[in-house]
């Protein structure tokens, strides 16, 4: 049968991975047998969600629509079109249901500006321990390595750097901080 898993991690959810998941669930819960709807974890291209993995008897289907580069995750299935098209790819005609929402059912995403995608976040992050390291070895080549305002702190910079690298973790970087504690 037709497996389709859903992304349910930070930022498919902001890009209505929830609404993808409702539509997919109802759909197969109106008597369409042939097809199994979960949800998952991170799928992997954050920031082009809602990502969903379809499997047909346990072999990924390629997205075949035009301008997908990632050919075997479905990628903004924000729409009742998208959902249609990915199942007619699998080879499955979607349900009459799905044909009657395939225009009233469109996902808006929540995303604010300041919401960054993970691999956004990644960027900042690395770009950040760059800027950090770089006046460090500049300090150790020159010997002020220990020298803050013409006083000598033992340690200072690395203390700097500690400090700096930890408040960098709370970024959301991780796979684990990245996901949404599921509902109860």
């Amino acid at each position: 049968g037709l497996e389709v898993r859903v992304c349910q991690d930070k930022d498919c959810l902001l890009d209505g991975a929830k609404e993808t998941l409702t539509l997919l669930q109802s759909m197969a819960a109106a008597g369409d047998d042939r097809i199994t709807v979960v949800p998952c974890a991170c799928l992997g291209p954050c920031g082009s969600g809602p990502t969903v993995d379809v499997r047909q008897d346990g072999i990924r289907v390629k997205d075949t629509r035009e301008g997908q580069d990632n050919y075997f995750l479905f990628r903004k299935i924000n729409s009742g079109k998208a959902v249609a098209d990915m199942l007619t790819i699998a080879g499955v005609e979607p349900l009459d249901v799905i044909i009657a929402e395939r225009d009233e059912f469109v996902v808006t995403s929540t995303r604010e500006w300041y919401d960054l995608d993970r691999n956004s976040r990644i960027t900042l992050q690395r770009i950040l321990y760059s800027l950090i390291a770089l006046p460090l070895l500049n300090a150790r080549l020159n010997g002020t390595w220990d020298v803050i305002g013409g006083v000598v702190v033992p340690n200072s910079y690395y203390a700097i750097a500690a400090a700096i690298f930890i408040a960098s973790q709370f970024m959301g970087t991780s796979q684990r901080s990245n996901a949404v504690e599921e509902e109860k």
